[in-house]
């Protein structure tokens, strides 16, 4: 087997594998030994078809086959032989020289970056602090999840912060849009869950009041049926509900088990105090690869940057009710996300090499005891056994990528230890 290496760009190498006659004419030997044991052609016994008839009958099969297994049973030491380690499946192109056979693999690689300085980087940082009035609002926070939905008196009218249900049909032209209607549609005012025009024109209503509301669609509306048209609503308020909220006292704060309102307030000052310290050292953390990155241009492979983009793409699509929006409001709202996410896809990835070559620059591995913590710390989050875990992890070949994971986190400790922390006066 001969390999070369071409370097093509900074994120792309092309390996050339030339096979020897003997490699290639061995495995179309054994493909065609298969397929003579396995042939049924009308007029002939099973494995007693002669070799010209099989080899007209199924020559496309034994020509696809032989380039599958010249692949795979040469791909991994060609690459090994070559030096080069793929970040994506490589593209495969077969060719043929005179006496030999063989493939080239295109192949991304991750690009030599020149390593800025990261060791002692100087970060300001706001200071961690809780008020009294933090601990307030987070109280009053507990309060509104807690609170009762009753219906309000008779003849009351709606007011933001209550909750009402609607029944509505839109028009267009005087005729009824289809599907922009509901008998029984849940809304609490001011969330602006609707358009806030809409859920503004609510207010002042009461139960079993009427009334016609015109509202604008912008041009980027995601149905792009109503999409720069002009609907009337015609709406009926059903009901008016609205919260009662809980006393702050002893019998609350027990109930969020607690001993006293002091014992509360204390509590929730000290988680408090944890959320802004956690998400301190996620500022910590991003200054230091925003000053890291900063004028440095890092390559990023572009068919590993498109599969990173699809999965953050579907896995927020996946959050969406598919089954209320069509297969065209889907699509525009993928496209919209693609706009969005491209970015952030392309910078989280050179933070992960520029982090990769750190961790490798300076000796930063995941042991076996590394691994086993990190399964230990899954299984607490996600409530399963360490060995339901650990077989996930192995059966799916997902081992490399959680020793990617702690390595990284390591370096970014490793990083975070060596800066210099100033806080803000």
């Amino acid at each position: 087997m001969k390999v070369q290496v071409e370097t093509l760009d900074s994120v792309r190498k092309k390996v050339e594998v030339l096979l020897p006659v003997e490699t290639v004419d061995g495995i179309r030997e054994a493909i065609y030994n298969e397929v003579k044991r396995n042939a049924k052609i009308k007029g002939f016994r099973p494995g007693k078809i002669p070799r010209p008839i099989i080899t007209q009958y199924y020559k496309d099969y034994i020509d696809e086959e032989s380039k599958k297994k010249m692949v795979e049973n040469t791909m991994y030491a060609a690459l090994l032989e070559a030096k080069v380690e793929p970040v994506m499946e490589p593209i495969v192109e077969f060719l043929e020289k005179e006496g030999e056979t063989g493939y080239t693999l295109e192949c991304e690689v991750m690009p030599e970056i020149e390593l800025p300085l990261y060791k002692g980087i100087e970060i300001e940082i706001e200071q961690v602090a809780v008020s009294d009035e933090d601990v307030d609002k987070r109280v009053e926070g507990l309060q509104q999840m807690h609170a009762e939905i009753i219906p309000k008196s008779e003849g009351a009218v709606a007011e933001s912060g209550d909750f009402v249900v609607i029944k509505y049909q839109g028009y267009h032209n005087g005729e009824p849009v289809k599907e922009v209607m509901a008998e029984a549609y849940p809304l609490e005012l001011g969330n602006a869950r609707l358009m806030p025009e809409f859920e503004a024109a609510l207010v002042g209503m009461k139960e079993n009041e009427e009334k016609d509301i015109e509202m604008p669609f912008p041009e980027d509306y995601p149905d792009k049926s109503i999409a720069s048209k002009t609907l009337i609503f015609k709406v009926t308020v059903k009901e008016i509900k609205q919260k009662k909220l809980p006393p702050v006292n002893d019998d609350f704060a027990k109930d969020l088990n607690y001993d006293s309102t002091d014992a509360l307030k204390e509590g929730t000052k000290a988680e408090l105090l944890k959320e802004k310290e956690n998400n301190r050292q996620r500022e910590i953390t991003q200054k230091i690869m925003e000053t890291m990155l900063k004028d440095l241009e890092v390559p990023v492979p572009k068919r590993l940057l498109e599969k990173r983009l699809e999965g953050m793409i579907e896995e927020t699509a996946s959050r969406y009710q598919s089954g209320k929006l069509s297969e065209e409001e889907m699509a525009s709202i993928k496209e919209r996300m693609r706009e969005e996410f491209g970015k952030r896809a392309e910078d989280r990835l050179k933070v992960e090499m520029l982090l990769a070559q750190i961790g490798e620059k300076e000796g930063i591995t995941a042991d076996d005891k590394d691994v086993e913590e990190q399964i230990k710390k899954i299984a607490e989050e996600t409530n399963k056994t360490y060995n339901e875990v650990k077989n996930i992890y192995e059966q799916y070949n997902l081992m490399g990528g959680l020793k990617s994971t702690i390595i990284e986190e390591k370096t970014i400790s490793f990083l975070k230890e060596s800066a210099v922390i100033k806080e803000k006066a």
